[in-house]
């Protein structure tokens, strides 16, 4: 009996216990254990222990609906995002609001953000002061779900004392591109001559949205209702 007892023992420990089957897009079988899921990708754990990444849209619909509601009960680890050539300039280049002035950015959510808003605007110009606390109480309201985004101010104001005070009179609870970086080639391409403009940008820098249509200059509403229905999916 004791030796029944220690061979059950035995194989429970050699097989992870919250193993299931898998099944790919191709009807192919796995036994495994998901460990922990990454932006494309999910890693596997068999009984021998080793470690097998697959991309997650290998899987089955059931299996990566499973998977999500795996992630949603907090029963999997989520792998940290890898950084990208564009986050890393932008997070080398943030400042925030420190004592009311202007200073490097030392911690900020641009490592793991899916999504990144670039905030054309400047307290001199009315329609921007006025869609404003739109956004920071769209901001809050977010953020508080979905932190897995962030907004960047990208000033149009007329010097960096300028760009301070807007920050701090409007209470901008993001980060700000360094005022020098403003005219960089990786701040302006991503928008036309219009503010208030909202820019929705990927982790590579690749454009998404922007407060246009068709070469018309729309404004920063439709984006912002956008960013809202992609953080909810």
């Amino acid at each position: 009996m004791r030796r029944l007892i220690y061979f059950l023992l035995l194989s429970l420990a050699a097989f992870p216990a919250h193993a299931r089957t898998w099944t790919d897009s191709q009807g192919r079988t796995m036994e495994a254990e998901a460990v922990s899921v990454g932006e494309d990708t999910v890693t596997f754990r068999k009984a021998d222990g080793g470690t097998y990444s697959f991309p997650m849209a290998s899987l089955s619909e059931a299996d990566q609906a499973y998977l999500k509601e795996q992630l949603a009960a907090g029963e999997l680890s989520v792998e940290p995002l890898k950084p990208t050539t564009y986050t890393s300039w932008l997070e080398a280049n943030l400042v925030s609001l420190q004592g009311g002035k202007l200073k490097r950015e030392r911690t900020s959510d641009i490592p793991q953000a899916r999504y990144i808003a670039l905030y054309y605007s400047a307290h001199w110009c009315p329609p921007c002061r006025a869609f404003t606390p739109k956004l920071v109480s769209f901001y809050n309201e977010q953020k508080a779900k979905h932190p897995d985004f962030e907004i960047i101010f990208i000033s149009s104001d007329k010097d960096e004392e300028a760009m301070a005070e807007y920050m701090r009179v409007m209470d901008m609870p993001w980060p700000g591109l360094d005022y020098d970086k403003r005219k960089s080639s990786d701040a302006r391409k991503k928008t036309g001559n219009g503010i208030p403009c909202l820019t929705i940008v990927d982790r590579e820098g690749n454009l998404l949205m922007d407060s246009y249509q068709d070469g018309k200059y729309i404004g920063p509403t439709r984006v912002m209702n956008q960013l809202a229905e992609w953080l909810s999916e």
